[in-house]
């Protein structure tokens, strides 16, 4: 029974207990009360056999003296009428027996008979006395049958009250445990609850303040504890979510654009090309480099080009479906992974991408204006990496930018290996200025009046160790693209200036130099500082130098233009638009810029004077310019007659090979030592007949 008491349940533990409790101290009870009972019956017995021996004992006294047996037999006749005695005997002074009685009396059938043999006779005696003199003693063995009788009446009386205490005894105990059992089983039903529910926020009611209650304050302390642990670790690892989250997000996106970035376009493009070839055949991938944005970051710092990025990230998205990915490979690069029916489909996205991209950017109050140069590649089946298909689309690239950028370019065989030929050129651009590989050429401008040289434009030659003398449209794009231009730019005006100086000393003191400045010089904030310098350092006078710039560099952010070329203008020095006239300039713009001199490009000035459209031009800028009290220079004079014509028209100077070509500085000045003696004749006459 004991090792059962585990497996019970406390209610039964608690009764069993207290039943086990209340039959032991009745059962000590009714074995006190057994004994005492028993020891009742038997003094009883024994004082009532005792009395009536005491009667015998006088009576048979003289007997027993004088010998009288028989007389002292019948007097014990009464004693055996009693029941309870077994025998009587009667012993003499001696004690000796004298006589001896063994009454039959009839057995009781009691079923308990058996418990006979467990209570033994009684031996008793009384002394027999005759004048005060012990004659002899009278002997009895008591029988304790009706003892034993009694006392199973008795017990049997004490077991159905013990029984009837017991139950009543258990219901009572029963009643009474409930307010123990029903507290804990109310407690174990809530924390089974709480344990299948994980409520913790759940509450011990509390009904008492014996150890239950105390236990029910502890269950709730615990369950506070629990769910404040609980709670913190919830925000913890909401926390970790949150940064699992971002570190999951910053390994695919861009922080700055929120675009992909480029570990997921490597999975994204590995992906294309290990898929089956029906599945690739017209997946495109669109390489993406901004054109002028390293001059934005220059210019207006990296704060102002990361919200610039951020906007062309969300032109973008605009002209792209959902399904199209778009990643941020790093700085100014982007990839487009695009799904198209063919080239029809892709030449419309990047014309609208090309287009949203060139207009105009507001950021922090600046204008902006870039571009885009777009270089397209097929995945096609049979491309063993993700290395070949970037290798063909920067190709592709680099065609778009070679071209002039704000373009696109689709790959093709043929032009690997002119872009192979373009790459080994610019790394070789890089040591072309240390090499002493860079020289200037100088175009002598002639007054179309006084036929005289009064000025030069400074043309850039590179002399290529194996290549010859390279023009400048061969390789100035790569310096633009590379950064290289600011270097090459800045030496460009040293060396033309510290030749000016050398020719004003020789021969005329107002002579000027025209230096062409790109794009990327106009924008960069040293190129001031730099014309500035060089100026002090070869004591030249800000007026002998004008800087050319293209009529496309002033349109392409005509408020930034302005800024920059009034600013320029701070220093004293000259401003001409080379090429007017190619473009789409507006004259109110014109009119609002520090201009000084116009251009007339070539191209019209080869028309003189066959082409009736050519001369419309010319006739229209030259009058342009001398309303707006500009000099006009017209490039690419080859002949007498265009030379005429333009001198006839008031054209202000003229160049071209008529005159001369572009020379070396040898050259040039051995030009300027022969010039005006080595123009012909007919070009005096013209301009002494003309006046001067």
């Amino acid at each position: 029974m004991i090792r059962l008491l585990p497996h019970l349940k406390i209610a039964h533990k608690l009764l069993l207990t207290e039943l086990v409790m209340t039959l032991s101290m009745l059962l000590v009870f009714i074995v006190f009360a057994f004994g005492s009972h028993y020891h009742s019956l038997r003094t009883h017995l024994i004082r009532d056999i005792l009395v009536q021996m005491n009667v015998v004992a006088n009576s048979i006294g003289p007997a027993v003296m004088f010998g009288e047996v028989s007389s002292a037999a019948k007097t014990l006749e009464p004693l055996t009428d009693n029941q309870n005695i077994r025998s009587i005997v009667i012993l003499n002074q001696q004690q000796q027996p004298i006589q001896s009685l063994h009454p039959e009396h009839p057995r009781t059938a009691a079923v308990w008979q058996w418990l006979y043999p467990f209570f033994g006779d009684l031996e008793i005696s009384t002394p027999i006395i005759v004048n005060e003199k012990n004659v002899g003693s009278l002997q009895a063995t008591i029988k304790q049958e009706q003892i034993v009788d009694v006392l199973i009446g008795f017990a049997w009386s004490n077991a159905i009250a013990v029984l009837a205490a017991a139950l009543t005894g258990c219901l009572i105990m029963w009643r009474l445990n409930r307010n123990i059992i029903d507290p804990i089983h109310a407690l174990q039903t809530f924390v089974s609850n709480i344990t299948r529910n994980h409520h913790y926020d759940q509450r011990v009611k509390i009904t008492s303040a014996d150890e239950i209650g105390m236990l029910g304050h502890d269950i709730n302390n615990m369950l506070e504890s629990i769910r404040q642990r609980d709670s913190q670790l919830q925000k913890e690892l909401e926390h970790r979510k949150i940064i699992e989250e971002k570190l999951q997000f910053l390994a695919h996106y861009d922080k700055n654009t929120q675009l992909l970035n480029r570990h997921a376009f490597e999975e994204a493009i590995t992906r294309k090309i290990t898929a089956t070839p029906d599945d690739r055949k017209h997946v495109y991938l669109l390489l993406l480099d901004l054109d002028r944005f390293k001059i934005v970051n220059d210019a207006f710092g990296h704060g102002t080009g990361d919200k610039l990025l951020q906007q062309v990230a969300h032109r973008l998205r605009g002209n792209l479906s959902q399904k199209d990915a778009i990643f941020r490979l790093g700085g100014d690069e982007f990839a487009i992974l695009l799904d198209a029916s063919g080239r029809t489909t892709i030449e419309q996205v990047c014309k609208r991408i090309i287009q949203t991209i060139s207009a105009q950017f507001i950021v922090d109050d600046h204008e902006i204006h870039i571009g885009v140069s777009i270089g397209i590649a097929l995945l096609r089946p049979g491309f063993d990496s993700k290395t070949e298909v970037m290798k063909n689309a920067d190709v592709a690239l680099y065609q778009a930018k070679d071209a002039g950028r704000n373009t696109f370019r689709f790959y093709s065989d043929e032009d690997e290996a002119s872009t192979s030929e373009l790459r080994t050129l610019r790394e070789e651009l890089h040591f072309a200025l240390q090499n002493q590989e860079l020289e200037l050429y100088y175009q002598p401008i002639i007054h179309t009046q006084q036929l005289k040289t009064i000025g030069f434009e400074a043309l850039l030659r590179w002399r290529h160790p194996t290549k010859g003398l390279l023009a400048p449209d061969q390789f100035i794009s790569l310096a633009e693209g590379s950064g290289l231009i600011i270097s090459i730019g800045a030496w460009v005006i040293h060396q033309s200036l510290k030749q000016l100086a050398m020719w004003q000393e020789m021969f005329d003191s107002d002579l000027f130099m025209n230096v062409n400045i790109s794009s990327r010089q106009l924008d960069d904030d040293s190129l001031s500082n730099t014309i500035r310098h060089a100026l002090d350092f070869y004591r030249i006078a800000p007026r002998t130098l004008n800087l050319e710039i293209t009529e496309s560099m002033v349109m392409r952010n005509i408020e930034s233009a302005k800024q920059i070329l009034y600013a320029l203008k701070q220093l004293g020095i000259g401003i001409a638009i080379d090429d007017f006239g190619i473009g789409h300039s507006s004259m109110n713009y014109l009119k609002q810029l520090p201009v000084d001199i116009l251009k007339i490009d070539k191209q019209f000035t080869a028309g003189i004077p066959q082409d009736k459209v050519d001369i419309a031009i010319v006739d229209a800028l030259v009058a342009l310019a001398v309303s707006l009290n500009l000099k006009v220079v017209a490039e690419g004079v080859e002949s007498a007659i265009q030379f005429e014509y333009l001198q006839y028209k008031l054209c202000h100077h003229v160049q071209g090979y008529l005159f001369s070509a572009a020379l070396s500085a040898s050259q040039t000045t051995v030009f300027m030592a022969e010039f005006p003696e080595s123009i012909p004749a007919m070009f005096r006459k013209v301009a002494g007949s003309t006046g001067s």
